[in-house]
């Protein structure tokens, strides 16, 4: 559970994040047990394949989720939770090979707006050890609706 105030920073990146008009929302796990370093250099590769099967940007958000076992719960080893937006957007299914063939296991589907992504992938940023990022946003605007806007280039 969280505290009223870790409820509120998952709320504030929620809010930030439905800014944009995202096309997939992916859980990217991996195929063996590796070192944070190589799962974010994996991650990266990723991103930059995407864009150049798309021939396009790729906007993205990533949040890594692990839990260690305590408490009689078995341990979740690390994997990403990500948000992603394109400039020409390729099928689910070509997103899930892609990261197939570098890394493991992907579930991606088509984001639904509304549908409460934005906010899961937020879920494990109140935690000063989460691992997240982002990158690409800059190529595309926040929605008109969204609180909270910036400058467009």
């Amino acid at each position: 559970m969280y505290s009223s105030q870790q409820s509120n920073v998952v709320s504030a990146y929620g809010a930030f994040f439905q800014g944009w008009a995202w096309d997939h929302f992916a859980t990217l796990t991996f195929a063996r047990k590796q070192s944070q370093a190589n799962c974010l250099r994996l991650y990266n590769a990723f991103i930059q394949s995407l864009g150049r099967t798309t021939l396009g940007r790729v906007g993205w958000v990533r949040v890594g989720e692990i839990r260690s076992s305590d408490c009689g719960s078995p341990e979740i080893p690390l994997h990403f939770h990500a948000l992603l937006k394109y400039k020409n957007v390729p099928p689910p299914e070509a997103v899930a090979a892609l990261w197939k063939a570098k890394a493991g296991d992907a579930q991606v589907e088509a984001y639904r707006a509304g549908g409460g992504g934005a906010v899961y992938v937020a879920k494990m940023l109140p935690y000063e050890d989460t691992n997240y990022d982002m990158g690409g946003l800059e190529y595309f605007p926040r929605s008109e609706g969204s609180p909270i806007r910036g400058s467009s280039n």
